[in-house]
C-alpha cells in the first residue's frame, strides 16, 4: 500500500471513522501504523532488532484506553536506545485541530521527556508540536504547533513528513539538524532547570519550616529530612501517574488538608513498599506544623500547576536533575536556611553525562560481556559504579540489563515473559525485582547522592507497573541496602585511622568483586583534593601508584576499580584524554601497559561531549584479561558518531608494546599511514640538534625583580623607574607581548627588555658573580640589588641547588639553561602556543620558562648543514603542528603545549645532502622561509599605508602558498596529505 492508497481507504469510509463508533485501537491498526510504516519505521518490529534498540516502542494494548493523565504515548519513536519523539493518537471523532486539552497532553508528553517534538494525529489531520515550551493554563491548541496537515495533503506533501518524521531522517541526522534551533532552546529552558527550581524552593521552604519547629535538628539532619519528605511525596506522585496508586490521592489531601490521611497514606506505603523510603522521621506534632507545605508542595504537582506528565518523566531526566540538586545544601544562616555550594562545586559547574555516552560504554562492556551468556550465567554477574552520584550510569545499566534478558527468553523460553502489544514483551515484575538484587552495585561518598540512587532505581522498577502487576510481591519493593552504599570507595578502613573514619567514611568491599564496572569517575586537580578534602590527599599519595605528581582524582578510580574486577572483568569509563600525555599519568600509562590493560579507546579529539564544559575526553575501555592489542579510534564529527554512521566508528588496532610510557602517541585510523610516513623520513629533532640544544628558558623566581624595560641609556648605563643599572651586567629578554613585537614565526624578532644577569663564564661554565666582586665592578647592580635583598633572601623563593653560603641570595631560582642561553642563533618556541611561535633570534637573548606560560629553545650546533631557517619552517609547518598535537596536552582554540618533551620527539624531514634534489628543496624553503620573514617586516613598516600594504601582503600570501608547496614536494605524501587536520581550524571550529 502506498499513500496514495492509504488515503482513498479513509477517503471512502470517512463517514464511519468520524463516529464514535470507531476506536483509538481501530485507528492505529488501520492507519497510523501504515502511514508511519511508510514514512520507514519498523512498528512492529518486524526484523527482529534488540529490544534496547527496537525502532519504535509502543503503549501496552491494554493501558491505551486507560485515563489521559496515566497513560503513556502510544509511540514512542527512538534513535537505537534515544527517545526523538512521542505520536499521540486519538479517534478521528476527536476534533484535535480544535481541542485545548490533547494539544497539551502531548506538548506534556514531550516536555517532560525532554524531546523536540511531538506529534498528535487522529489521521483526518497530523499534527506536529514544539515539545521545548512549557505547558501552561491558559495555553490553546493553537499554542507551539509547528506544522499542521489535513488527509487530504499526505499525498502531496508526503516527502516534506518524511524529512520531518522519517525513520530516515532520524537516522541519518537530519531529524536532528531540522530541528535544531528548538535542541538550543531546550538546553536553556528545559525540564531540567524548571523543576530543579521548582524542587529547590521545596528545599527551601520546607527547611525553613522544620528548623522553625525543631531548631536542634542539625544541618546535616536536617538536608536528610527533607530529601526523604521530597523523595516520598515525588515518589506516591509518580505512581499515581503509573496505575500504581489512584490518581489525585494525594490532592484530595492536600484540598482537604487531612494531615491524619497523609500519615496514614504513608504508613500503607511503607507496608506496601517497605524500601525505607517512609521511615517515620520527624515526630508527627511536627510535621502537622508543617504540614501547610506539603500542601503547597502536592498542589504543585498537578496539572494544571505542574506542566509534567509523570507517566514519562523518565529515570535519567530524574538523575540529570538530582544530580544537580546534590550539588547544593541547606545551611542556617542567621536563622534562616538557605541553599549554598557544597565545597567541592564551587567555582564549578555541574556536568551530567549525556545518555549517548552512557549507551555507548553499555554496548562495550555490559551487552558484551552478556553475550552469548544464559539468564542464569546473567543473574551471576555484578555490574557496579563505584562513584555513582544520583545514579545515571545505573539507571541506564538496569535498562539495559532488562532488555538483555527480554532478548534471551524471545529467543530461549518466550513463556517467561509478558506480551504488551505486537511483537513487544516485558518482564515479569519479580524477575525485574530479582534482577535488581543480584547484579546492580553502585557506592557514593555523598550520602543524599546514594538516596538519589536508590530513589531512581526503585522508580525504574516501577516503570510499566501497576496496581495488578505488583499486588502479587509483598512488599513491592526491594531494600537496596546491600547494593547501593554509602561510603568513600577508593580508601578502606584498615587504610585510614580509627578517628579520621567519621570523616574519610571509607568503605571495605571485603570480598565483592565486579564482572564490570563503569561510570563517569570524578575529575579534580590535588590542589582541590588539598583544599577539600585534606584528610584523604596524604592517603591516596601513600596507597596509589597512580597518585604522581600531579595527579588527577579520576588516575585514582581507575586504579581502585582495575583492582575490584573479576579476573575477566571489564571496566568502561568516560575520562580527560590528558592522561595519555601528560608527565603525572605516567605511572598509570606504565599500569596499562605492563599488565595488558588496554582494551579500547575512543577518543573525541576536539569535539565537546559535555554541554558547556571544555574538557576533551575519550571512552577507555579496560579488560583484566591481559592484551598485547588494543582498538583506537577519534571520533571527527560527533554527530556521524552519535547515529553510528560506518565511517565514524572505524578502529585501527594498536600494539601495546609499541606505547611508550613517557606519553602515548595515538593515531587516529585514516592517518597511520600519513603518520608512519612522515616518520620513515625523518629525524628527531633531539637527534638532528643534540639534547644540550634543547632547553626551557631561565628560571629567576623573581622576574620582577631582574627583568626591566629600559627608558633611556647611555653608552654605559640603563635607565628606569628612577633606577640606574650598568649595561655590562644585563642581556637582552624577551618579555611576552600581544604587541607588534610579540613571538611570530613570521617577524624579525627583537629582544623587548633586559634582564640582569649576575653571572659570568670562567673556562666554559657559568659562575655566580661574588657579592664583593659585585659591588666593585657593577657597584649600581650591587646597590639595586640590596635594596631587594629581603624578598630576594626569602626562603619561599625556594632557591635550587640550596646555596652553599648565605651570600649567594642574589642568584635566579634555578640553575636551568645558563650553560645553554648564550647561543649565537636559536628558535625560541612559545610552550603553550596555536602555531606560527617558533621565532629566529640571533641576539642571545634570554627568555623564562614557566611552564606553559614560558619559552623553550631549540638551538643549531656550530657548523650545522641544516639552514635554521628551514628548521624554522618545518617545524611551524602542518604536519609538525600535527605531531605536535599527538605529543602534547591540546587545549580549547588549538593551543598545544609543546615543551621541550614534545620538541624532542618531532620529526624533522631528513635532507640527504649529496642528493641535488633534495639539498635545492632545502635551500628553497629556507630562502622562501627568509623572504617571508622579510615581507612582513615591511607590512609592519607600511599598516596604515594601503597602497603598499595590499601588494606586500599579497606576496606574503604567494609566499606561503609557495612555500607549503614545497613543503607538499618533500614529504610527497600524496593523497594522505589531504588528511593531516589544519590543527588551529579544527580546534576554534570545536
Amino acid at each position: 500500500m502506498n499513500i496514495k492508497q492509504l488515503v482513498e481507504k479513509y477517503q471512502i469510509d470517512r463517514t464511519h471513522y468520524l463516529t464514535n463508533r470507531y476506536n483509538e485501537t481501530q485507528l492505529r491498526s488501520d492507519f497510523l501504523d501504515p502511514l508511519f510504516e511508510l514514512l520507514g519505521w519498523d512498528i512492529k518490529n518486524n526484523v527482529g532488532k534488540p529490544t534496547n534498540e527496537r525502532e519504535v516502542i509502543l503503549e501496552e494494548a491494554l493501558k491505551a484506553n486507560a485515563s489521559d493523565h496515566s497513560k503513556k504515548p502510544d509511540y514512542t519513536f527512538r534513535l537505537f536506545s534515544e527517545r526523538k519523539f512521542f505520536l499521540e493518537a486519538k479517534k478521528p471523532c476527536v476534533s484535535i485541530e480544535s481541542n485545548n486539552d490533547t494539544a497539551k497532553q502531548v506538548r506534556r508528553y514531550g516536555f517532560t521527556a525532554k524531546l523536540k517534538i511531538s506529534v498528535l494525529s487522529n489521521f483526518e489531520y497530523l499534527i506536529i508540536y514544539d515539545t521545548s515550551v512549557k505547558v501552561e493554563k491558559e495555553d490553546t491548541f493553537q499554542k507551539a504547533i509547528i506544522r499542521k496537515y489535513h488527509y487530504t495533503e499526505y499525498e502531496s506533501k508526503f516527502e516534506e513528513i518524511k524529512r520531518l518524521l522519517g525513520r530516515e531522517s532520524v537516522y541519518s541526522g537530519t531529524f536532528d539538524s531540522e530541528w535544531k534551533n528548538i535542541e538550543e532552546r531546550i538546553n536553556h529552558y528545559s525540564v531540567d532547570n524548571l523543576f530543579l527550581g521548582q524542587i529547590n524552593e521545596w528545599r527551601r521552604v520546607l527547611g525553613n519550616e522544620i528548623h522553625k519547629y525543631e531548631p536542634t535538628v542539625g544541618e546535616q539532619q536536617l538536608n536528610d529530612i527533607v530529601q526523604s519528605y521530597l523523595n516520598r511525596i515525588l515518589f506516591l506522585r509518580v505512581c499515581e501517574d503509573r496505575n500504581l496508586e489512584y490518581y489525585q490521592t494525594l490532592l484530595k489531601f492536600a484540598n482537604s488538608k487531612d494531615f491524619d490521611a497523609l500519615i496514614k497514606k504513608f504508613q500503607e506505603a511503607d507496608k506496601r513498599y517497605n524500601s525505607g523510603l517512609f521511615d517515620q522521621l520527624l515526630k508527627d506534632k511536627i510535621i502537622v506544623n508543617i504540614s501547610s507545605v506539603f500542601w503547597t508542595i502536592i498542589k504543585q504537582l498537578y496539572y494544571p500547576e505542574s506542566p509534567y506528565s509523570f507517566s514519562v518523566f523518565s529515570s535519567d531526566v530524574l538523575g540529570r536533575i538530582y544530580e544537580i540538586f546534590l550539588s547544593e545544601r541547606l545551611v542556617i544562616q542567621n536563622g534562616i536556611v538557605e541553599l549554598v555550594k557544597k565545597p567541592e562545586n564551587i567555582d564549578k559547574d555541574i556536568v551530567t553525562t549525556p545518555t549517548f555516552i552512557i549507551s555507548d560504554i553499555l554496548r562495550n562492556t555490559v551487552f558484551l560481556k552478556c553475550k552469548g551468556k544464559t539468564d542464569k550465567e546473567i543473574f551471576q554477574f555484578r555490574f557496579a559504579d563505584i562513584a555513582c552520584g544520583s545514579g545515571a550510569f545505573l539507571l541506564e545499566l538496569y535498562q539495559s540489563l532488562n532488555d538483555i534478558l527480554i532478548d534471551y527468553y524471545l529467543s530461549n523460553n518466550k513463556s517467561k515473559l509478558i506480551q504488551t502489544n505486537i511483537n513487544t514483551y516485558k518482564l515479569p515484575f519479580d524477575t525485574k525485582r530479582a534482577l535488581l538484587l543480584s547484579c546492580v552495585f553502585g557506592i557514593d561518598k555523598d550520602f543524599n547522592a546514594v538516596e538519589a540512587t536508590k530513589f531512581g532505581l526503585l522508580l525504574k522498577l516501577l516503570e510499566d507497573e501497576d496496581l495488578n502487576s505488583t499486588n502479587k510481591t509483598k512488599p513491592v519493593l526491594p531494600d537496596l541496602s546491600s547494593n547501593i552504599f554509602f561510603g568513600n570507595s577508593l580508601l578502606t578502613p584498615a587504610q585510614v585511622e580509627i578517628e579520621k573514619h567519621d570523616f574519610i567514611n571509607p568503605f571495605d568491599f571485603g570480598e565483592l568483586r565486579f564482572d564490570v564496572i563503569i561510570g563517569n569517575p570524578p575529575y579534580m586537580k590535588p590542589e582541590d583534593m588539598k583544599s577539600i578534602t585534606p584528610l584523604e590527599l596524604p592517603l591516596y599519595k601513600k596507597y596509589y601508584d597512580s597518585a604522581y605528581k600531579q595527579f588527577d582524582k579520576y588516575f585514582l578510580f581507575l586504579e581502585r576499580g582495575l583492582g575490584l574486577l573479576t579476573d575477566k572483568g571489564v571496566l568502561g569509563y568516560i575520562v580527560p584524554s590528558k592522561f595519555t600525555k601528560v608527565g603525572a599519568g605516567t605511572k598509570l600509562r606504565e599500569l596499562f601497559t605492563e599488565n595488558g590493560y588496554l582494551s579500547s579507546i575512543i577518543s573525541f579529539g576536539v569535539n565537546q561531549v559535555f554541554n558547556d564544559k571544555t574538557t576533551y575526553t575519550c571512552l577507555l575501555i579496560l579488560s583484566k584479561m591481559p592484551h598485547k592489542t588494543f582498538q583506537y579510534t577519534e571520533i571527527k564529527n560527533l554527530d556521524n558518531w552519535k547515529i553510528r554512521k560506518p565511517e565514524s566508528i572505524k578502529y585501527s588496532e594498536k600494539q601495546v608494546n609499541e606505547l611508550n610510557a613517557n606519553s602515548w602517541v595515538l593515531v587516529s585510523p585514516g592517518l597511520t599511514h600519513a603518520y608512519d610516513k612522515i616518520v620513515a623520513q625523518s629525524i628527531k629533532l633531539v637527534d638532528l640538534v643534540g639534547d644540550d640544544n634543547i632547553f626551557n628558558g631561565i628560571q629567576t623566581s623573581a622576574n620582577n625583580i631582574y627583568i626591566f624595560t629600559p627608558t633611556e641609556e647611555d653608552k654605559i648605563f640603563y635607565y628606569w623607574d628612577g633606577n640606574k643599572i650598568e649595561k655590562a651586567i644585563t642581556k637582552p629578554y624577551f618579555k611576552t607581548s600581544s604587541g607588534e613585537d610579540n613571538l611570530y614565526t613570521y617577524r624579525t624578532f627583537k629582544p623587548n627588555a633586559r634582564v640582569i644577569y649576575p653571572y659570568t663564564r670562567k673556562n666554559g661554565i657559568v659562575e655566580l658573580i661574588p657579592l664583593a666582586i659585585l659591588e666593585e665592578e657593577y657597584p649600581f647592580a650591587y646597590k639595586y640589588l640590596q635594596k631587594y635583598k629581603n624578598k630576594l633572601n626569602n626562603p619561599k623563593r625556594d632557591i635550587k641547588p640550596i646555596p652553599k653560603t648565605k651570600d649567594e641570595w642574589h642568584r635566579y631560582g634555578r640553575h636551568q639553561s645558563l650553560d645553554n642561553c648564550g647561543l649565537p642563533s636559536k628558535i625560541i618556541v612559545g610552550v603553550l602556543s596555536v602555531g606560527d611561535k617558533y621565532a629566529v633570534d640571533i641576539y642571545g637573548t634570554l627568555i623564562s620558562s614557566g611552564g606553559t606560560a614560558g619559552y623553550c629553545v631549540v638551538g643549531v650546533p656550530e657548523n650545522f648543514q641544516y639552514s635554521i631557517y628551514y628548521i624554522q619552517a618545518i617545524l611551524n609547518s602542518k604536519y609538525l603542528e600535527w605531531f605536535s598535537s599527538l605529543y602534547g596536552e591540546v587545549f580549547r582554540g588549538g593551543y598545544i603545549a609543546r615543551g621541550t618533551k614534545v620538541l624532542k620527539n618531532l620529526p624533522v624531514r631528513r635532507i640527504d645532502f649529496s642528493n641535488p634534489r633534495e639539498k635545492e628543496l632545502h635551500d628553497k624553503i629556507a630562502a622562501i622561509q627568509k623572504e617571508l620573514i622579510t615581507t612582513h617586516d615591511q607590512i609592519d613598516a607600511n599598516t596604515g599605508n594601503k597602497r603598499e600594504l595590499v601588494p606586500l601582503q599579497g606576496r606574503f600570501e604567494r609566499g606561503k602558498t609557495d612555500l607549503n608547496r614545497l613543503l607538499g614536494q618533500l614529504y610527497n605524501l600524496g593523497d594522505d596529505d589531504l588528511l593531516i587536520p589544519l590543527i588551529k581550524e579544527l580546534y576554534e571550529a570545536n
